[in-house]
């Protein structure tokens, strides 16, 4: 698609969107740490909200699996088209290989001792959910087809590999903590029904749906069932989709990393309609983008903005 086809159709969209009411319109969002009274995704119904460093309240990022970018838009018609519509990282790199420090390195800024291996361990140390309790933010991953939330046992087609929130030693060992925060997909489900989402959710497809045991073509049908009906919800309105896969399939990357290159695109209201970023990225600098937009700060390891800075160009703030 050459440049002018982009701005035409960027126009297009623009004028789609405010037809249809996909466009910016902050709304305050309640949060708490607290699960005590709180809804499946550890939320208060009525509580101070909290206050954020941008338009968008809520960061939803979703992990498929085991695809080189290349191979992603040849095969899934849905990306493609998001990242024509969209924000598109052309040039996005995974950490390593395989999927588990991958997984870690979104949620911490690290992958611990886990490259070469998808085996669970604990870890202690700051990770994305620490920070968003600072905040008094809410926060939640997702896992489909897990059986009981937190739950370190894999059962086909959920993998403990890829629930990120169970490697953490501040989560796995404080059960009230990890039930109210690593939750099943009926807690999705019902956040949806209610309309009240956290602000940062992390969604794993089951091995089916994304992609690891049927291919890109199986993952992305999946997507866009999935996707299409939440960006027509009130809460879309301040919302950011990242959407990327773990690993690509070859060694591909930049400086250190070696992950492979892979498909990240952010679908929101405030992402450049048709914008092409061209700069060299990486699952960290997913990390350190999803720190600022919610004004996270830091865990100090490689998601610090000096290293791996946030791709403030996905969004355009009016």
């Amino acid at each position: 698609m050459n440049q002018w086809t982009r701005i035409v159709l960027g126009l297009a969209i623009a004028l789609g969107m405010l037809a249809t009411g996909f466009v910016s319109a902050a709304t305050p969002h309640p949060t708490t740490d607290n699960p005590a009274g709180a809804t499946p995704s550890g939320e208060l119904t009525a509580t101070t909200p909290a206050r954020f460093a941008s338009s968008i309240h809520h960061v939803v990022l979703v992990l498929l699996e085991n695809a080189e970018a290349s191979t992603v838009l040849k095969h899934g018609p849905y990306e493609e088209s998001l990242s024509d519509n969209y924000a598109y990282a052309s040039l996005d790199y995974a950490i390593c290989h395989p999927s588990a420090p991958n997984y870690l390195a979104l949620t911490s800024g690290g992958t611990f001792t886990q490259c070469g291996s998808d085996a669970h361990h604990l870890y202690s140390g700051s990770n994305i959910g620490d920070l968003l309790a600072a905040k008094k933010e809410s926060w939640a991953s997702f896992s489909q087809s897990m059986p009981k939330a937190c739950d370190t046992t894999d059962s086909y087609p959920y993998a403990v590999k890829h629930n990120p929130l169970v490697f953490y030693s501040d989560i796995q060992k404080n059960k009230s903590r990890c039930d109210a925060h690593d939750l099943t997909w009926a807690s999705w489900t019902a956040d949806v029904k209610a309309g009240s989402i956290p602000n940062f959710a992390f969604i794993t497809p089951n091995l089916k749906n994304d992609g690891h045991d049927t291919g890109v073509a199986y993952a992305d049908t999946w997507l866009k069932g999935w996707l299409t009906p939440l960006l027509k919800t009130t809460w879309a309105r301040n919302t950011v989709f990242l959407i990327t896969y773990d690993e690509g399939s070859t060694n591909a990357g930049y400086g250190h990393f070696a992950g492979g290159h892979v498909f990240l695109v952010a679908v929101s209201p405030y992402s450049p309609v048709a914008g092409l970023i061209a700069s060299n990225s990486s699952h960290y600098s997913v990390l350190t983008t999803i720190e600022w937009l919610l004004g996270l700060g830091s865990n100090g390891r490689n998601d610090k903005a000096s290293l791996n800075p946030p791709l403030q160009e996905m969004f355009s703030f009016a």
